[in-house]
């Protein structure tokens, strides 16, 4: 059908989750619907390839990583920008979604400053928060996150956690969608747990998609997944 082009900003710098996960499990889901698949890597002080990418993957990692990935995304991020001002869409997870987000306070006051792709700023808790979660629209994985999210509203939340292991982690607002940049920290990863996500995301960039069948055993071993998570934590 066609070529799908995906940088993964930070792939070694940001790993911490096995978030790579998340762009495997596009590339194949792709594949199934006779997409091409390319995957550009580009690492800190590393040059972005001329290409425009249809997505761009940035992962999870430790704050002294962000911190990394931060400092180098200063140099990189007009064009960023101006490749989402031309329809390339974001998937961002963890401190992704720290560094597509207005910025990231630290315990310090330092400020760290991020793409401004989403209307949330962000902030380093004094606990972390961990667990296994269900959220609403019928998704699911894990949280292990310290970081305070305050947001203009809860309209373009990519989920509610409905259920944890973890009480305090019930009625938490997870993520970010608004049709060009998907956000979220929940991990597991996200997109092999919950499929639904992966297709929706390819939909943004290939409108005209049909889903074939031969994608049900995918669909089906990650809803046992999801399931299995409920019967954990009781829901």
């Amino acid at each position: 059908m066609g070529n799908f082009v995906i940088l993964h900003l930070y792939p070694q710098t940001l790993k911490l989750n096995g978030e790579t996960g998340n762009v495997t499990a596009l590339s194949v889901r792709a594949a199934q619907y006779n997409l091409a698949c390319e995957v550009i890597q580009v690492e800190t002080q590393q040059s972005l390839s001329e290409t425009q990418p249809h997505l761009i993957f940035i992962g999870s990692g430790t704050l002294g990583a962000t911190k990394a990935a931060a400092k180098d995304l200063t140099s990189k991020a007009a064009k960023l920008i101006e490749w989402v001002s031309k329809g390339t869409k974001v998937l961002a997870v963890g401190s992704g979604f720290d560094l597509v987000s207005l910025g990231l306070e630290l315990p310090d006051g330092e400020f760290i400053q991020g793409l401004a792709l989403t209307d949330t700023k962000h902030k380093v808790g004094s606990s972390y928060k961990v667990g296994e979660v269900v959220l609403s629209d019928n998704f699911a994985g894990f949280i292990n996150s310290d970081r305070e999210i305050v947001r203009t509203s809860d309209s373009k939340a990519l989920g509610v956690v409905l259920a944890s292991d973890e009480p305090k982690l019930v009625g938490y607002v997870d993520g970010f969608k608004d049709g060009s940049v998907m956000a979220s920290n929940v991990q597991g990863p996200l997109l092999p747990m919950n499929p639904a996500l992966a297709d929706e995301l390819l939909g943004w960039i290939f409108p005209k998609l049909q889903k074939p069948t031969r994608l049900e055993i995918f669909d089906v071993l990650a809803a046992k997944a999801r399931n299995a998570i409920s019967e954990r934590i009781g829901y």
